[in-house]
């Protein structure tokens, strides 16, 4: 009987053993698994802000290529409507004209296009400032062509030279001013997607 009972006192005890043993197996690989969640966790998290920054970076590159280029195309349009606006102080020649209209007329069409590539990448109160940048270089080319038209058909009046020399001080000016206007909207809206990234590099680290 001696021996039955230590037969069974031993089975009983590595019965408990084993099932002890595999209890605390089972929360080692319980806890693991909770801890390989939580690193799968952190590092999508930390892809996820990561993809953030990147898309600002495009972004903002692409918002600085869209200013830089309106500002390329209006500051061409104003040498093109400065070379057409030299001919009101010349002879007027007719081929001359046609070809600095065109050139003139083209490049105004080019700050169109540029203003509308302003437009869709934003933010709204820098596009609003690149349209009326491009409208300004718009109504820049108007007198000049309007006195060489006038002057094709004779000569012109000493009213009509004067209307053309106020319209002209007056379109140059507001488009320096538009100018003014944009570059700095411009640079803010620039610097804030530069701010976002070092918020979310910092929030990386």
């Amino acid at each position: 009987m001696t021996t039955a009972i230590a037969i069974a006192g031993t089975l009983l005890g590595s019965g408990l053993t084993a099932f002890v043993t595999a209890r605390i197996e089972r929360r080692k690989n319980e806890a693991l698994e909770r801890q390989q969640i939580r690193q799968e966790a952190a590092q999508d998290r930390a892809a996820l802000r990561e993809l953030r920054v990147e898309h600002r970076r495009w972004r903002r590159d692409r918002r600085q290529a869209a200013y830089q280029g309106l500002m390329d195309a209006a500051h061409e349009a104003e040498g093109a409507i400065w070379q057409l606006a030299r001919l009101t102080l010349e002879p007027y020649d007719q081929h001359r004209y046609d070809i600095r209209r065109g050139a003139a007329i083209d490049a105004v069409r080019a700050t169109r296009q540029a203003a509308t590539t302003v437009e869709l990448e934003g933010p709204a109160g820098v596009a609003q400032a690149g349209a009326e940048y491009a409208e300004a270089i718009d109504r820049h080319i108007h007198p000049p062509i309007q006195y060489l038209m006038e002057l094709g058909k004779g000569p012109l009046t000493d009213e009509q030279k004067d209307r053309y020399r106020s319209s002209a001080a007056e379109t140059g000016p507001l488009v320096e001013d538009m100018r003014r206007r944009f570059v700095p909207l411009a640079r803010a809206a620039l610097d804030e997607l530069v701010d976002e990234d070092d918020q979310g590099a910092q929030a990386a680290a």
